[in-house]
């Protein structure tokens, strides 16, 4: 288990407290929920049962989590009906502090939407005055928020405590790749970002692009049709979300323009959107400076964005198994890919306590066809901070610099009483003139793509 202390402490402690916990462990597939629960069982003194639910129904799961439960205390398995009877046989057999966790718990929901209330009643009365506690895991995220944790929900007010997964941030994914350097690190982070199943499939010892065209090119390897794979199991219309993820890869940003990219009205998308947003694949942005305005979608995962941009359109190539040509064609364009994941990473960045400027809120700005690519602001002290971010060979001179205090004045928040902060952000460093301007000046900070992965260290 790489990464992920905070979450293990919290799950660790939440158990060990001495009283009977409902808690809920949720995110995206694939992002570490069953690794992380697993190994903080097995390193408690507490007995524990886990089950991974399927999608038989929920008479067929209770009777097998009924047979786990009677492999731990050497017991003939109990004949039940239901999860309330399994329940009640644990109820009797548990003496003392115990621990359930089910996984995929979504899967119960979606196949019969009774399975709350049945939980309800197993939390208040068949467990009540016991010490058994119990962990829900699931992947479906709005099954998850909606089934379990609304105020709709039967369950409601029940939880104890819960923790939604995110993927790992570049100082994660270093753990997987201790000996890169931070410019191969965000290069790998551009490929298969923050979820650790997908890191776990590149060998240390290759390169890069070898990396991609073994695990992700290649028909039959783990990542060559995850994407679509991922849409099949979270969602009822793959078809059409598949659509509307090639359609914002290709550059359809608003509503409009991926209805008129996949042919529908677009009034019907917005349900699509939102369980994208919902299972983290995409995310509606705003002008950081005007949270309420028109916004914009984006693919908001780093695999995604790649998988669309250079699998999609070659399908039929690597149907063939013909992968030369499209690494070759990777390797060509690659760097304009990295360029905008260096982007989102100095964003991540600005966000840390660690960062020099304390801001509040980070994004990007645009209006027209201008654009900055890191704004920060703090309201509290008025606090404007302007970034730039350039992903090439050479060093960033001061045209850069020239540019951004020329798009100052355009971006309107808090008028003339801002304080204004001036950032650049480069993979290759800077000119001399410009570093002898951040010298001379109070106003501007300058960072290496050493520095922003910097900031990510916790000893920071």
């Amino acid at each position: 288990m790489i990464d992920r202390e905070s979450e293990r402490s919290w799950l660790r402690s939440q158990l060990t407290e001495g009283s009977r916990q409902l808690l809920v462990v949720y995110g995206r597939r694939r992002v570490g929920k069953t690794t992380l629960v697993t190994e903080v069982l097995d390193g408690l003194a507490t007995p524990s049962v886990y089950h991974l639910c399927d999608q038989r129904g929920p008479t067929h799961n209770a009777r097998v989590f009924a047979e786990r439960c009677a492999d731990v205390f050497d017991d003939v398995t109990p004949a039940v009906d239901d999860f309330v009877d399994a329940f009640r046989y644990l109820a009797r057999r548990a003496d003392g502090p115990f621990v359930v966790a089910l996984d995929e718990f979504s899967y119960l929901v979606e196949e019969d939407e009774t399975v709350p209330s049945v939980f309800q009643t197993i939390v208040d009365e068949t467990l009540d005055g016991t010490e058994i506690s119990l962990v829900l895991l699931g992947s479906s995220i709005s099954m998850m928020e909606e089934g379990v944790l609304s105020y709709e929900s039967p369950l409601y007010g029940r939880r104890t405590g819960q923790w939604r997964l995110e993927p790992l941030a570049i100082d994660g994914v270093r753990g997987f790749f201790p000996d890169y350097d931070p410019t191969a690190l965000v290069s790998t982070y551009s490929v298969v970002g923050g979820i650790p199943a997908y890191l776990e499939q590149f060998d240390l010892e290759q390169s890069l692009l070898e990396n991609v065209e073994r695990n992700v090119l290649r028909k039959g390897s783990f990542l060559y049709e995850e994407p679509e794979f991922l849409l099949r199991q979270e969602l009822r219309e793959p078809t059409t979300y598949m659509a509307v993820l090639e359609a914002i890869a290709a550059g359809a940003t608003r509503v409009s323009e991926i209805a008129n990219e996949i042919g529908r009205d677009a009034s019907s998308l917005s349900r699509y959107l939102q369980n994208l947003s919902e299972l983290a694949l995409v995310e509606r942005e705003t002008p950081v400076t005007d949270p309420d305005g028109r916004g914009m979608y984006r693919l908001s995962d780093q695999f995604l964005r790649f998988w669309f941009r250079y699998v999609a359109p070659n399908r039929s190539t690597l149907e063939q198994g013909h992968t030369e040509s499209v690494r070759a064609s990777i390797a060509e364009t690659f760097p304009t890919h990295v360029s905008w994941t260096f982007e989102d990473v100095c964003r991540q960045s600005a966000s840390r306590p660690s960062f020099p400027v304390s801001c509040s809120r980070v994004g990007r700005w645009w209006y027209g066809k201008d654009e900055i690519d890191v704004v920060g602001i703090d309201e509290q002290t008025e606090r404007l901070l302007l970034g730039e971010c350039k992903w090439t060979n050479s060093p960033v001179d001061e045209a850069l610099l020239d540019n951004l205090e020329a798009l100052e004045p355009e971006v309107r928040w808090h008028g003339s009483q801002r304080d204004v902060t001036y950032a650049l952000f480069s993979k290759a460093g800077f000119t001399a003139e410009v570093e002898r301007l951040e010298a001379d000046r109070d106003d501007l900070r300058l960072f290496t793509v050493d520095d922003v992965v910097g900031l990510f260290d916790p000893n920071v």
